[in-house]
């Protein structure tokens, strides 16, 4: 319902502002070509940004991250040793969904085809938000351990 009211207030404004850009008085032709440049400006910024991460994570940005996590991991587990056996298997639950977010990166590092179409793209980028996602699932798991060993 939300949805639709929006899009309906979308299409009305863009339908006004073409009005005021070719029937509109000259002020409103000039609020018009204003509207239409600030519109472009954030477009272009939005364009700048998804490549620039793009960028950062073909540079292995996230590799990174899950490099630190794993160095973490050992860590955690030559103090859980101390602490209670059972939180040694939890890390090693947490430590098996590292690599395979590591290899399901690796392999979508290695996959991309040289030439994208539409689909491509965009299953690509879906997979990369995957593993984001999953990826931050995991520090916060992650987090819950430690603090559980830091109460013991």
């Amino acid at each position: 319902m939300i949805k639709s009211l929006f899009k309906l207030v979308l299409i009305a404004v863009v339908g006004i502002l073409l009005y005021n850009f070719f029937l509109g008085t000259e002020t409103e032709k000039e609020n018009a070509k204003q509207i239409f440049g600030k519109v472009k400006e954030v477009g272009v910024a939005v364009k700048d940004l998804v490549q620039a991460e793009k960028e950062k994570f073909d540079e292995g940005k996230y590799d990174k991250a899950l490099d630190k996590i794993g160095g973490l991991f050992q860590d955690l587990k030559q103090k859980a040793q101390d602490i209670d056996e059972k939180y040694v298997d939890r890390i090693a639950v947490l430590e098996e969904k590292r690599k395979e977010l590591e290899e399901r990166l690796n392999n979508l590092n290695t996959d991309q085809p040289d030439q994208y179409d539409e689909l491509t793209e965009k299953s690509g980028d879906s997979e990369e938000s995957k593993i984001r996602e999953e990826l931050e699932s995991l520090m916060k798991e992650t987090e819950k351990i430690v603090e559980e060993m830091e109460k013991n």
